[in-house]
């Protein structure tokens, strides 16, 4: 499957409310639309991870991460500007996202994904992608998948 023909298969997964195992910025990732709780949730059943702990969301660009943060910290800018590596950090106040993913201090991590298929696929659906390693709650996460 060619790298538009993957982007095409899994934009439209998540679209429809699915979940999907995809190569992020990190680790391979269990990923679905941060926006969709019903999808969040399956996310959670998945990886049989208590919804009291949080997961992370990936977002194409600043541009978005600003439209889905209340305010973002001037510092949180140079961070994303001078981090070499995929950093996440932890904003107060998220909008737009699914409930369930929102912290209970109202915080939620954020990374502006540095890898091109997770830029584009979150271009592609309009918003932030739920990121998590592809693994079982406290088990090892995987290197890869054959």
């Amino acid at each position: 499957m060619s790298f538009q023909e993957a982007l095409k298969k899994s934009a439209e997964i998540l679209k429809q409310g699915g979940v999907i195992l995809y190569p992020t910025d990190t680790v391979w990732g269990i990923g679905c639309d941060a926006k969709n709780e019903a999808a969040v949730e399956k996310v959670f059943a998945l990886k049989k991870r208590a919804d009291t702990k949080s997961m992370l969301c990936l977002v194409a660009n600043v541009a978005m991460l600003e439209r889905h943060i209340a305010q973002v910290p001037e510092a949180a800018y140079d961070i994303i500007d001078l981090s070499e590596k995929p950093t996440t950090i932890i904003f107060d106040q998220p909008i737009g996202v699914a409930k369930n993913l929102i912290g209970p201090d109202n915080s939620l991590g954020i990374r502006v994904a540095k890898d091109k298929f997770c830029s584009y696929l979150s271009q592609n659906i309009k918003g932030p992608l739920v990121s998590t390693s592809a693994n079982l709650a406290g088990q090892p996460t995987p290197k890869n998948f054959q």
